[in-house]
């Protein structure tokens, strides 16, 4: 029997990740897609909101994970049966898509990273140079930070870039941990491959999740963005600052990107060069295009 864990896809910022899930949101009657569930959680403890934090249930003794901890109602979730119909025919893969960043900060030294807990999701990641980016944080996080200057909201709401917020060094931490705890080769794709070569990649990351290739996932139709982050920061247009480029894109190859090139501060080359180590280190396990494409060949 194929294995049909749950698939996670851990990210960073501006990695192409939303754009990744594209092609399993389109096919509903196979895939259940869960999109950064993590992140009010995140943003609950950061801005001290302890009345949505008091309301996360406990577990109960007959789910798959047992312990207290604020993520684990959604693993639970996340590894319970989903269904296309109501006659529960067939069973939906579950696709969750989440940074690694956010997972590490809150999971650190907890049982969610034993390899008990981590060998029940299929763990894949998807990575992008600091070149493009830190670059595309930086302008995402300088136009939310106007936003909330705009509605007139508190400095406390506002993001800041950091070497944490790039997300590479967690993702490469999380990759190691995965690997030595699960023993399992891990689907790792490089963004600047997807686009380059959408088919070659998705083909064999496919076949590395046990999932069938279909060569319509490589092409969508453009969707609106879904009300999220305008919600929790109270602030209108947040979302499409966001993740307007992923859903008016129609395919890996003809991703839209209308935002405009500026002129960056030191610091932001100085975070690229800091980061670029960890992205060197996980580029080294990426699913290489030669290696996919003469597997394809064959």
């Amino acid at each position: 029997m194929k294995d049909q864990k749950p698939i996670i896809l851990w990210s960073h910022p501006r990695s192409l990740s939303t754009v990744f899930e594209r092609p399993f949101l389109q096919y509903p009657q196979k895939f259940h897609v869960i999109h950064e569930p993590f992140y009010p959680i995140t943003h609950a403890y950061r801005t001290k909101n302890f009345e949505f934090l008091n309301r996360i249930p406990l577990p109960k003794p007959t789910d798959p994970i047992t312990f207290a901890h604020p993520f684990t109602p959604i693993l639970n979730e996340i590894l319970a049966s989903h269904y296309y119909n109501e006659d529960k025919t067939p069973t939906l893969r579950v696709f969750m898509k989440e940074h690694a960043a956010i997972f590490l900060q809150l999971a650190e030294g907890s049982p969610l990273l034993s390899k008990e807990t981590l060998s029940k999701f299929k763990h894949t990641f998807i990575i992008r140079n600091p070149e493009k980016s830190v670059k595309s944080l930086y302008k995402a996080i300088n136009a939310t930070n106007e936003a909330i200057d705009k509605a007139g909201l508190p400095d406390t709401g506002k993001l800041k870039i950091s070497s944490r917020a790039i997300g590479l060094k967690d993702s490469r931490i999380l990759y190691d941990l995965i690997k030595n705890a699960t023993g399992e080769k891990i689907a790792l794709v490089d963004a600047d491959d997807l686009v380059q070569e959408p088919e070659k990649i998705l083909r064999k990351y496919c076949e590395m999740i046990n999932v069938e290739f279909n060569k319509e996932m490589l092409n969508w139709k453009e969707v609106r963005v879904k009300p999220r982050l305008s919600t929790l920061y109270n602030v209108q247009g947040l979302d499409d600052l966001w993740f307007k480029n992923a859903m008016q894109s129609t395919g890996f190859d003809k991703a839209k990107n209308n935002s405009e090139e500026i002129e960056y501060p030191q610091s932001v080359y100085d975070l690229i060069a800091k980061t670029k180590p960890h992205y060197e280190y996980l580029f080294q396990h990426r699913i290489k295009i030669k290696d996919s494409f003469v597997q394809y060949k064959l």
